[in-house]
């Protein structure tokens, strides 16, 4: 018992001490979050103020259903979301919720995301709830003017303020599907935060998931259930058609999406952006005629270069991508994204599995041989199907050789991968199964 709270202790700091210790105090979870037996006690208390609010739901004629959604990139909750707007039971609503409240989060960054994701949820037609009033320059309670009867996280993390995190809603039907496929042993972050305890259910991908769950949560993976990939639904359906998001060119070239990952700073290191954020100009001039490059950088990575490049150079750089005539920025939703691309090279744990929906060839660029020691069983099977780039030699090889030549040897096995593993064995999507789960813990 002693190992196992200094473990816990151990890991609440593993990332940024002094950032880990501001949310700690900011949200007061210390005991929950370190002692098993305070959490448990917790849960239990939770289930049963849930199960008092869910007989009077049953009563209600109409159930409001809130998506908390802090940036466009991790929103994967389009096609659930109109299956709840065309059923007469429900009424979702998207709050838009600060994002990367950290202890040194860019305040201006902050807002600009904001206003980036209501312009998002214009777009896309959705129902929605600013939560920050600037006539009365304030921050809204959620409970009191909304008051949402299920709620749907889009990340599980502490990285908004404390009103819009699941310690405020703990007696509602509080769901989660993860914003990108987990796919390295970060077990403690990945399946028994607080906040995996606290839902009522847990939507995971596939049965790999569920015994993950069933392992490291505290709660016993008893509200872990297989949806399967909300996220990639869109690339699961035969009907579905993306929009073309790629810069229009003289002549079709070669898509190739680059995703480096935010981890530029913390103890486990996945990011190779520095040794490649000029190489890829270098690529995309020197191939100018033949590939076009779409820069997906994970949404937290323009915070961290913040903080150390500064936001006139971060922003100058990002730019750069911007105004490149063979390249692009893409900050949003990915699926069309993906699914207009031809390849993608990334060093991003989630899109190790992600990318694999679309079948086509992809490349993980690999930090150092500690890289190896990190996956899961599930992401060591995905990282199995990527090409590997170990020096920048590596991927100008892989640009000549794969996409533009086509010389792709792992196209059977990522086809088999898909079907064994990724696409829902009874044919039904993600979203129409948790939209069963909802209608039959209210019948």
């Amino acid at each position: 018992m002693k190992s196992e709270i200094i473990s816990k202790i151990k890991g609440l700091f593993s990332v940024s001490f002094f950032d880990s210790l501001y949310k700690t105090l900011t949200f007061g979870d210390f005991f929950i979050a370190t002692f098993p037996f305070c959490l448990k006690l917790s849960v239990k208390w939770s289930e049963q103020r849930r199960n008092r609010f869910v007989k009077t739901l049953k009563k209600q004629s109409k159930i409001i259903v809130a998506f908390f959604l802090q940036s466009p990139s991790v929103w994967k909750y389009d096609r659930l979301y109109w299956l709840l707007e065309h059923n007469e039971r429900f009424e979702p609503v998207v709050v838009i919720c600060p994002f990367n409240v950290h202890l040194n989060y860019d305040k201006k960054e902050m807002q600009k995301v904001m206003k980036q994701t209501e312009e998002f949820v214009k777009k896309s037609s959705y129902r929605y709830f600013p939560t920050f009033d600037n006539a009365k320059n304030r921050w809204l309670n959620v409970r009191k003017e909304l008051n949402p009867d299920v709620i749907f996280y889009t990340k599980p993390y502490k990285d908004t303020l404390p009103q819009y995190h699941i310690y405020r809603f703990k007696d509602r039907l509080n769901c989660y599907a993860p914003y990108g496929v987990m796919c390295i042993d970060i077990f403690r972050i990945v399946y028994n935060l607080t906040f995996h305890n606290l839902l009522w259910r847990f939507f995971v991908e596939t049965e790999y998931q569920v015994g993950y769950s069933r392992q490291y949560q505290t709660c016993g993976g008893t509200n872990t259930v297989v949806s399967g990939s909300l996220g990639m639904e869109p690339l699961m359906l035969p009907d579905y058609k993306p929009v073309d998001v790629w810069k229009p060119q003289p002549v079709r070239k070669k898509r190739i999406i680059w995703a480096p990952h935010h981890t530029v700073d913390y103890l486990f290191n996945f990011s190779n952006f520095f040794t490649y954020c000029d190489f890829m100009f270098e690529l995309a001039e020197k191939y100018k005629d033949e590939i076009q490059i779409a820069f997906k950088p994970h949404p937290v990575l323009k915070f961290k270069l913040i903080n150390i490049w500064g936001a006139d150079k971060t922003e100058a750089y990002y730019q750069r991508w911007r105004d490149l005539p063979n390249g692009q920025l893409e900050e949003g939703y990915y699926a069309d994204l993906f699914l207009t691309s031809d390849a993608m090279i990334h060093d991003c744990a989630s899109f190790t599995a992600e990318y694999l929906y679309t079948k086509k060839p992809t490349m993980f660029i690999v930090k150092d041989e500690h890289t190896a020691d990190h996956w899961n069983s599930f992401g060591q099977k995905c990282f199995d199907l990527h090409y590997h780039a170990y020096q920048p030699s590596d991927v100008e090889d892989y640009i000549k050789n794969v996409v533009i030549a086509g010389n792709d040897t792992m196209q059977a096995e990522r086809d088999e991968f898909y079907k064994e593993y990724l696409y829902p064995k009874d044919g039904v999507m993600p979203s129409q199964k948790i939209v069963n789960a909802i209608l039959d813990e209210l019948a």
